[in-house]
């Protein structure tokens, strides 16, 4: 298993990211990757959102495992057919005020990868979050 923590300082209000955040089937608000579709299953914490993206056959299925709205904390998982060999990922993240208009975003998980995949996962993952920061950057600009 690779723990991976990644911490980005956000020039947003930490209400702003965290209403996208919590606007949990709504991806789309902020994800900057074209989503060829975005199917909803269920409402609230359990609810999973499948993301149909050009050039994976299969979506990326995560559920929201947990929603801590007094402490801006979430967590969720990566089920059904995983990603670039990932056979099990988990994340937390956080968002700590550091001002009226910025915050800081920690984003912490776990995965397991098929023998020989394990520096794919890690390097996809890095990359999405990497997309994740931008997407909610701009997005709470925008707000």
């Amino acid at each position: 298993m690779r723990k991976l923590e990644v911490i980005k300082d956000m020039d947003s209000a930490a209400e702003k990211i965290w209403s996208l955040l919590t606007d949990f089937g709504d991806i789309q608000k902020w994800w900057p990757v074209q989503l060829e579709a975005v199917d909803i299953e269920g409402d609230g914490i359990g609810m999973v959102r499948h993301m149909h993206t050009t050039g994976i056959p299969d979506p990326v299925s995560e559920r929201l495992d947990s929603l801590d709205h007094k402490n801006f904390a979430w967590s969720l998982s990566i089920i059904n057919v995983m990603p670039a060999g990932m056979t099990r990922y988990k994340a937390w993240g956080q968002l700590i005020p550091t001002g009226p208009d910025s915050c800081r975003m920690e984003y912490r998980s776990e995965v397991e990868a098929e023998a020989g995949q394990e520096q794919g996962a890690v390097d996809f993952l890095l990359g999405a979050y990497d997309v994740m920061f931008q997407g909610l950057k701009e997005a709470a600009r925008s707000m």
